[in-house]
């Protein structure tokens, strides 16, 4: 035990300068991407249920819209349980490569798919399928990136580091705002409902092609090399995840509550929200969303530094209680005008970057190495299936049910409350070893 810490250490800290370097940015290109394409789905979430679904009624085509949106993340379970066997037992790399052919493929199959007019129900069953395709490679892709990242970083820094995949993240949602924005802006309502919007889905093929090659680059964190060397994963990293394991399963769901609903009320709800029942206009609220994912960034980078100087437990808390208290005034704040809009969707953005900055250290730090990769994508995959893929459809329905615009908000400030009493009880490991 002692020769492996030493070991690790020794050919580690070298390779801190430069190495570490290539690994963030490699895992960032492809989460980017990767991230860019899934984005895409929910910024043209309106015009994919008037070109796939019939027109019934826009709260219908929405919810429509919604609920593939949602099948996709029925996969991530299945499709966390697939790359964390495959990250614990042959390797994060491995995994990391193969997730991401299996997200671009789908996502430029989505911009060359007939519409309904075109082929009937068939057109919403073809997406269908390759929702639920994109849903299994998003089960391995985000976590793996956490673990890559933070398995190669040092004690001091892991907050840091590990919030740079977050805000690859934001990068791949930027990119993907940008270019629906400049869609929407250069090309008239017509041609978009005609061709246009294909063009951002059929890029994809370009992110998966750069982010295969990044990730070539890279190999294995030296821990992970060590301990396969060793034999201490020779086991089911399933079977040892759910045998000793389960309590932190149930536990990262828990505390993840704000995040899943939160991350997918802000980034993708928001957008359609204001454009389908609000009447903005698809250019305004896309520059709206553009503008407040920059201040997400900005929180990210902020509060993921913090986090290695103050801990993991109260910049998580702090971000929790702030949407308990101010979720629900700043939904209601969407109603009003431009500014008044684009004000609270800032402040909601800057909150849950807040939030999700210290959260891949964070569930690094809860597993051991031999199923960190399981442990983190199956547990961040049921939160996301569970309560991420279906906040956008569970807004809409509490809207039309309540009658109330703001309604969404009472849901995340619940959700908030819930994850912040279970965070009082975590224990911080930010000053610990990850071994």
């Amino acid at each position: 035990m002692t020769t492996e810490t030493i070991t690790y250490e020794a050919t580690s800290l070298p390779e801190e300068g430069s190495y570490i370097k290539r690994v963030i940015l490699s895992c960032m290109i492809g989460n980017a991407l990767e991230w860019y394409d899934f984005a895409l789905y929910g910024y043209f979430a309106t015009t994919i249920g008037s070109l796939f679904f019939p027109k019934f009624s826009t709260v219908a085509s929405l919810l429509a819209t919604f609920g593939i949106f949602a099948a996709g993340f029925i996969m991530r379970p299945l499709g966390g349980a697939i790359f964390g066997h495959i990250g614990d037992k042959i390797g994060r790399k491995k995994a990391l490569l193969w997730s991401i052919y299996l997200m671009a493929i789908p996502t430029t199959l989505i911009g060359l798919l007939p519409t309904y007019e075109q082929i009937g129900w068939l057109a919403p069953l073809l997406l269908t399928f390759i929702r639920l395709a994109q849903g299994l490679s998003m089960g391995g892709e985000f976590t793996g990136s956490m673990v890559f990242v933070v398995e190669n970083a040092q004690q001091h820094n892991r907050g840091l580091y590990g919030s740079w995949v977050v805000f690859s993240l934001l990068i791949g949602i930027l990119v993907g705002s940008v270019i629906a924005t400049s869609t929407c802006t250069f090309l008239s309502e017509d041609q978009i409902m005609a061709w246009g919007w294909r063009i951002p889905f059929i890029l994809s093929v370009v992110g998966g092609l750069i982010g295969s090659i990044m990730r070539r680059v890279i190999h294995e964190p030296e821990q992970f090399r060590i301990a396969k060397e060793h034999h201490k994963a020779k086991g089911s990293p399933l079977k040892e995840l759910f045998r000793y394991h389960s309590k932190t399963i149930a536990y990262v769901v828990t505390i993840e509550l704000t995040l899943s609903i939160g991350f997918y009320l802000i980034v993708t709800f928001i957008n359609n929200f204001l454009t389908a029942l609000l009447n903005f206009d698809m250019a305004s609220s896309l520059i709206m969303t553009t503008i407040s994912m920059v201040a997400m960034g900005v929180s990210i980078l902020c509060f993921g530094w913090v986090s290695d100087k103050v801990g993991r437990k109260p910049v998580l808390i702090t971000g929790a209680l702030a949407f308990t208290f101010f979720a629900y005034p700043l939904f209601l704040s969407l109603e009003g005008g431009y500014i008044e809009a684009l004000l609270a969707q800032i402040a909601l953005s800057f909150i849950m970057g807040v939030f999700f900055a210290p959260i891949p250290a964070t569930l690094v730090e809860l597993f051991p190495l031999t199923v960190r990769y399981s442990g983190l994508a199956i547990s961040h995959s049921i939160s996301m299936a569970v309560f991420g893929g279906t906040a956008p459809f569970i807004a809409t329905g509490l809207i039309h049910l309540t009658n109330n615009n703001a309604a969404p908000a009472l849901y995340l400030g619940l959700a908030s409350l819930i994850s912040a009493i279970a965070l009082f009880f975590m224990k911080d490991r930010y000053q610990a070893k990850v071994v």
